[in-house]
């Protein structure tokens, strides 16, 4: 301990930043032990008190010194291996062998290193600390290099097949799991243990098991799920569509071959396979291709657990209170699960079918399918009806309900489920899956060359096809040449009036000719080139003309040919990721319009992808409220509800210089222009405002004899009336927009639980509603599956009632969505009897609400803030509320009901 305090104390301060590479690496080999790592922290904790009460100098250069030790003591992957093996020759028993690896396992594996280092790098000055040595404080690149280092020390102790070495990789693999960054965690660990080549092919599956066979068995199934979850990222690119291709084979038995090799001969993975399958919540987190490599892992049992799946989840799906209750995700889910599992089952034993279907209910759970209310969850139980139907009954026989929903591609990609049949691959096939992952998410390389090798003509860069080669230019008179006289004493040049200055152009201030820049940019003219101006981040001339031209060069090019429409994809993957990086001016509302423009050039396409892609990837919030508003305006155009000062406005771009204030003074003094937030104030306006004046109404009634009416003329209202367009969002709003939200909304949830960035960004989650609100009045009554999205929608609002009552914005957001609910179902006596439970739900909160904002004295005297309008929508909320439920009583008391 001495000697450590001194080289901390004394060595380090004064020799470490000027010494040279082999006086580091004596350092580093003297520092890498379990006392040196924790006298390194508390030495940092140390210096971290001293630069937050006052920040000198000498207290910053130390305290970079030790993070950068720290850094050169653990950036090896060999270093934890390094440590065990030094504390295992020099340790006198294994009692104190034992006692040391703990302390260093919750050193590293608790997230302590990457709290304390975080916490320094707050505390110094930015440019104190070298780049190198950040990745000690950014979470997931430390939780590679733990992965990385597990499963390095996993490839060189696991053929010694030694217990004590197994039970401290398990003890450091435990604390690795709760570090909070799971996914960079098992990313790492995983293909670097595909990834070793000089190791035989067994390699993968007897070092994983010689991690793990010493784990708890809460941290065994975290440790499958988060598999589960790293595989899932792997096969995303398969569910990208609703119906997942028969090519996505080889990749899910490349994912069963990792499972089946977790689960080899652990009883309790087994277990937990079969409670995922059969568990709605948790399967319907997962994409379909993870819930088919389960499926094939499970079927290559002896025993009959594919057996007690299948009736398991049978009797779930044909549960009554299931079909009503239970999410339309969980249902699609299980009904998926349910008819892969049965082909296995017939595949396997024929008869053993039979008996299951007809043991178990099949029938009255088709029934009780068939008398659901919901169009959605009667669908799958024909889908299943007639799928079973098929492997049990004889030929003619068979179940068939002949409607036109049974013969789409939808339903025929359902009924080939009892098809599948996933064998379980190979260690060279998931090796190749994670590669091409990696080729994936590898950032693009700089396109500056790209732009830099394009033609060249008269000096300035050009775009597209080459032009053909042109004549000679004649620059000289041939020929006499005849000059003309003009007589100088002549006055007609004294009626021309001069011209008048023009304004200033900053790009041709500069005095001396010879330094301006004449070689411009010209606008982009294909899809291509905009692309490749968006992504070039090293020049701003080009960035910023792309962007500024990108919403009307694709706007132009919509209606001719299939140049937007084959890279649709391919531009908004790129404007969904694109960063501004030279602070351009208007960023958000030009990127905000591309991204319109985009969505609108193939609605049925592009807002399903954009609806799931909201909801993963690495995007900041910012960028996913984007995506969100992008869906919510190009939805209200596609309805007609365009409005120029509103809604999807011409970019005001000045086509000539003139005289404004600067940018940085412009935006300030310039009314923002909030897309979502202006098209949610005039809806919410336009929803009040008839319910105003209603009350007005009635509580002057007793002037109505005195009331002036104004009559208009038949031809006089003809002629002002306005032919409403053609809402183009009614016939797609439910299965292009609303489903791809709500579900990915769901499965997220599921998935992450509080942790969620939906649950715990009330911003976000606000955003969200506004969006769905907005554009389920945009559909309107005309909107196709309206009450199966009444029911989701419904039942998603009532899910947010707690978690409104801590936020009031997301109160507010909570209140419209059930106040546009209301308004868009203009069917008030169905809405009563088929939402009798919701509504009489929504009103009892909403009056508590009601009651609770205005006793409490939260709203000010002259109406206005957050809780003034919460207060004014609570109240529209119950006039619509009580009008439903008045139609619905005149309707049941007939002419009795003014009695």
């Amino acid at each position: 301990a001495k000697i450590i305090n001194t080289v901390l104390t004394s060595i380090v301060p004064n020799f470490w930043s000027s010494s040279d590479r082999e006086i580091r690496d004596l350092l580093r080999s003297s520092l890498s032990t379990v006392g040196a790592i924790s006298a390194i922290i508390s030495s940092i904790q140390g210096l971290i008190i001293q630069l937050e009460a006052k920040r000198e100098s000498q207290d910053t250069a130390k305290c970079s010194d030790l993070i950068s030790v720290l850094s050169e003591v653990l950036k090896r992957d060999s270093s934890i291996h390094s440590i065990w093996t030094s504390l295992r020759t020099s340790s006198p028993s294994a009692v104190q062998l034992d006692l040391v690896w703990k302390q260093f396992a919750n050193i590293i594996g608790s997230g302590k290193v990457l709290s304390v280092v975080a916490e320094a790098e707050d505390a110094l000055p930015d440019t104190s600390l070298d780049k190198q040595h950040r990745w000690l404080a950014a979470g997931s690149e430390y939780a590679g290099w733990l992965g990385r280092s597990i499963a390095y020390f996993a490839i060189k102790e696991h053929v010694s097949k030694d217990a004590s070495t197994s039970q401290a990789l398990s003890q450091l693999l435990t604390r690795a799991l709760t570090i909070g960054h799971a996914l960079p965690f098992i990313t790492a660990l995983h293909t670097t243990l595909l990834r070793h080549a000089a190791e035989p092919v067994s390699t993968t599956g007897t070092s994983l098991r010689y991690t793990a066979q010493y784990l708890p068995t809460h941290s065994r199934r975290a440790f499958l799920e988060h598999t589960l979850r790293w595989l899932a990222t792997l096969l995303s690119h398969h569910d990208a569509d609703h119906i997942v291709s028969a090519s996505s084979a080889q990749d899910v038995s490349a994912a069963a071959y990792l499972l089946d090799v977790l689960v080899a001969d652990d009883e309790t993975l087994r277990r937990y396979l079969m409670t995922f399958s059969t568990d709605p919540a948790t399967s319907s987190s997962f994409p379909f291709t993870i819930r088919r490599a389960v499926l094939a892992v499970i079927s290559r049992e002896e025993d009959d657990a594919l057996h007690t799946v299948f009736e398991d989840i049978l009797r779930n799906f044909s549960d009554p209170l299931f079909i009503k209750h239970a999410p339309t995700v969980q249902q699609e889910s299980m009904a998926q699960t349910l008819l892969v599992a049965a082909g296995y089952i017939h595949r396997a034993t024929p008869v053993g079918l039979l008996t299951l279907v007809r043991a178990s209910g099949h029938m009255q759970g088709v029934s009780n399918r068939l008398d659901a209310s919901n169009d959605r969850g009667r669908w799958l139980g024909m889908i299943v009806g007639t799928a079973l139907s098929g492997l049990v009954d004889k030929e003619g026989m068979t179940m068939n309900f002949g409607t036109d929903d049974m013969r789409t591609a939808e339903a025929h990609w359902y009924l080939d489920l009892i098809k599948v049949d996933d064998d379980l691959g190979s260690r060279e096939a998931l090796l190749k899956l994670t590669k091409q992952d990696a080729v994936a998410r590898r950032p693009r390389q700089k396109h500056d060359k790209r732009i830099t090798s394009l033609p060249v003509i008269d000096g300035k860069p050009t775009f597209g096809p080459l032009r053909p080669p042109q004549a000679p230019v004649q620059t000289e008179v041939e020929g006499a040449k005849v000059t003309e006289i003009l007589d100088s004493s002549s006055d007609a040049d004294n009626d021309l009036n001069p011209y008048a200055k023009p304004d200033s152009d900053p790009e041709d201030s500069d005095e001396d000719a010879t330094l301006v820049n004449r070689n411009k940019t010209r606008p982009p003219v294909y899809s291509r080139d905009l692309m490749t101006m968006l992504r070039d981040t090293e020049n701003h001339g080009p960035f910023t003309l792309g962007l500024q031209h990108a919403a009307g060069l694709i706007r132009r090019k919509i209606g001719f040919g299939k140049e937007v429409s084959d890279h649709a994809a391919e531009l908004a993957r790129v404007l969904c990721s694109l960063q501004d990086a030279f602070d351009t001016d208007d960023f958000d509302e030009l990127k905000l319009q591309a991204l319109i423009a985009v969505v609108m050039s193939s609605p049925t396409t592009i807002a399903p992808w954009l609806g799931r892609q909201a909801f993963v990837g690495e995007y900041s919030i910012a960028q996913r409220c984007v995506m969100l508003i992008a869906l919510g305006l190009s939805g209200r155009e596609l309805a007609g509800l365009q409005e120029p000062d509103e809604l999807n406005p011409v970019s005001s771009k000045p086509s000539f210089p003139s005289k404004q204030l600067p940018s940085h003074l412009h935006s300030i003094y310039t009314p923002s222009n909030r897309r979502l937030e202006a098209a949610h104030t005039s809806l919410e306006k336009s929803l009040i405002a008839p319910l105003a004046l209603q009350a007005a109404d009635q509580s002057t009634a007793h002037l109505n004899a005195v009331k002036v009416r104004t009559f208009s003329s038949r031809m006089e209202t003809a002629r002002t009336k306005r032919k409403a367009p053609p809402n183009g969002l009614a016939k797609i709003f439910a299965q292009c927009y609303f489903t791809p939200l709500i579900r990915s909304y769901q499965q997220d949830v599921a998935a992450y639980g509080s942790g969620s960035l939906w649950v715990s960004t009330p911003f976000l989650l606000v955003t969200l509603l506004k969006t769905l609100a907005l554009l389920l009045h945009a559909s309107g009554p005309a909107t196709l599956a309206l009450r199966d999205v009444t029911e989701e929608f419904w039942q998603m609002l009532l899910a947010l009632r707690v978690q409104a009552l801590g936020d009031i914005t997301v109160l507010e957001a909570v209140l419209f969505g059930f106040l546009t609910l209301l308004e868009v179902n203009t069917n008030k006596q169905q809405l009563a009897d088929e939402f009798s439970k919701q509504l009489m739900e929504t009103r009892d909160w909403v009056d508590m609400v009601f009651e609770r904002t205005g006793a409490s004295g939260l709203v000010d005297q002259e109406g206005t803030g957050e809780e003034a309008k919460v207060r004014t929508l609570a109240a529209g909320v119950l006039v619509r509320a009580g009008e439903i439920m008045e139609a619905s009583r005149a309707a049941f008391m007939g002419g009795m009901s003014d009695f």
